[in-house]
């Protein structure tokens, strides 16, 4: 059916209505445009993570309170110090750190700065490290002996105030008391990685003075062997539930993490492509119109090709060549497009300190062409059996 005399023909009839053929293409290229970007964008996103994941290591959990992931955990504050002396006598567990979490209004030179800080036994920041939260940039890492120090991230300082950078050795009033800056994390740590910048880090003592809490928020547990992640989390749940007499807290492994990730981010991936297609439709709408408009335009002219012994086929074929050449062209359009909004947002989420990777994916992009193919060919079988039907003497008198 798509013999190169056919498809040059096709061709030459879709430049002779130049404009129409533009105005047509673009639904499809809105349409495959925004199924491009959403996989791809996806696609970095669960590269991404997966490479953050990788860096908190499949050896470590996470124990948050609550018997699941959700609000209710910032408040239950079901931890007990007691807790990290239950989970260090478990077997396989290598070390335990808590984290004493809160937000808080930081104040520099009566200006006002939104903060999340983050507290922590200095006696446990080479595991906190080995999880990839703490790369110091500059100055050093919190000591034992602190206690009114602060490290920040080195993007948070040279964005948070916009006239000038904050830097080491200046003073922070969080909560009336005043914090000097001891480090400079990089922005390559876990917590920015995800594109958050305004985390304080501070010690224990001090973030327990300061949000008077005693019990750690969340804990963080390393395990000997990745192996054990599995079994030692279920440990861990046990035991605690024992101690504390029911079930309120939730034990969660790297793997689990991830896997709950995927799932979200797949479900999601698929509202968008869904709503994408809409988009699809519209442009195989547009294609199908022009199409009849085509038939009807050039009446005559199938009339006369059928005269000299055009025959049905041949007609067909030429109207569905031309539906398919725009498909095709949207689709090659709506492909380039969609890696151009692509790298635009990963741009911009560059510039929140946002790794967003964008792989040229070929699947993806003849995933897209193929899909704006078949959709051309599909709107443009009804407009072609209609010129192919025609009755040769009818379509000579057609006016």
């Amino acid at each position: 059916m798509f013999d190169l005399e056919t498809i040059k023909f096709a061709f030459t009839n879709l430049k002779r209505q130049r404009l129409r053929s533009y105005l047509t293409l673009l639904g499809m290229v809105i349409g495959i445009a925004a199924i491009v970007a959403l996989f791809t964008m996806s696609n970095g996103l669960s590269i991404a993570v997966e490479e953050m994941f990788e860096g908190l290591g499949l050896d470590t959990l996470t124990v948050q309170p609550g018997q699941q992931l959700g609000l209710s955990q910032a408040v239950s504050r079901s931890i007990e110090n007691e807790d990290i002396d239950i989970i260090n006598n478990i077997a396989g567990v290598e070390a335990v750190a808590g984290f004493y979490e809160g937000a808080a209004i930081a104040e520099y030179r009566d200006r006002e700065l939104s903060a999340f800080l983050i507290g922590y036994d200095p006696a446990q920041t080479e595991f906190i490290q080995q999880m990839g939260y703490l790369s110091l940039d500059s100055g050093r890492l919190l000591e034992s002996s602190d206690l009114y120090s602060i490290m920040i991230s080195k993007s948070f300082a040279e964005t948070a105030l916009e006239d000038k950078e904050l830097s080491l050795r200046q003073k922070i009033e969080i909560n009336g008391m005043n914090f000097r800056i001891v480090g400079l994390l990089k922005d390559s740590d876990m917590a920015t990685s995800f594109g958050i910048n305004n985390l304080f880090w501070v010690t224990k003592n001090a973030a327990q003075d300061l949000f008077d809490i005693e019990e750690p928020i969340e804990l963080m547990v390393k395990v000997t062997d990745e192996s054990l992640a599995e079994p030692v989390a279920e440990e861990i749940a046990e035991r605690l539930e024992r101690a504390h007499g029911e079930k309120d807290v939730t034990v969660l492994t790297t793997g689990s993490l991830l896997e709950s990730f995927n799932s979200i981010l797949g479900l999601m991936q698929a509202v968008l492509i869904m709503l994408a297609f809409i988009s699809v439709i519209v442009g195989a709408i547009g294609i199908m119109n022009t199409m009849l408009m085509a038939v009807l335009d050039r009446t005559r002219e199938i009339g006369a090709m059928k005269a000299i012994g055009a025959t049905n086929s041949t007609i067909l074929s030429i109207f569905i060549t031309e539906a398919a050449l725009l498909g095709l062209a949207g689709g090659s359009a709506g492909v380039v497009l969609g890696y151009i909004v692509a790298l635009g947002i990963s741009g911009v989420a560059a510039s929140v300190n946002f790794n967003l990777p964008i792989v040229a994916d070929l699947s993806v992009i003849l995933f897209g062409i193929s899909v704006s193919v078949v959709v051309g060919i599909v709107s443009g079988i009804f407009p072609a059996r209609r010129a192919a039907l025609m009755d040769p003497v009818e379509a000579l008198r057609f006016e």
